[in-house]
């Protein structure tokens, strides 16, 4: 009995850490994913017949939802649009793993680069020549940098 309540106590030490482990930024994205389709369903379903009254008041519009405007020239609009927003996430879900792989290489380049700047920065300017200190300019007709 106590080597099983040692071995379940140990798993459950070892499944937590596992379980508390953070999302990657895809799943995230496919969590949303069915949300936005339903928001965008219930977009379809919005009434523009009384705005398209009020905008135009001689002609009768009844009842114009979104979706019936949308289907009138292109029949399988639905399907297409639920297929879009998936894709879309999909896509989105495939850059975001992508862009948290890479970030610890970002932020190394970014810290490197904020400590060169700062190395550049720290570093005296060099000492500014006087106009007589400069060599004269070449004659003309020499050493023409663009060869006419």
């Amino acid at each position: 009995m106590r080597r099983m309540l040692s071995f379940l106590a140990a798993t459950a030490f070892i499944a937590v850490p596992a379980a508390a482990q953070p999302q990657r930024p895809s799943e995230h994205i496919q969590d949303y994913a069915p949300a936005i389709d339903r928001t965008a369903d219930a977009l379809l379903n919005l009434d523009l017949g009384p705005l398209l009254d009020a905008a135009d008041p001689y002609r009768v519009h009844h009842r114009h939802t979104v979706r019936d405007m949308a289907r009138r020239n292109d029949p399988d609009f639905e399907r297409r649009m639920h297929a879009t927003i998936y894709g879309t996430a999909s896509a989105m879900s495939r850059a975001a793993d992508a862009y948290a792989a890479a970030q610890p290489a970002l932020r190394r380049a970014i810290t490197q680069f904020q400590h060169d700047m700062a190395a550049a920065m720290a570093v005296p300017p060099p000492p500014r020549a006087h106009p007589q200190d400069l060599p004269p300019p070449p004659p003309e007709g020499e050493d023409e940098p663009w060869g006419d």
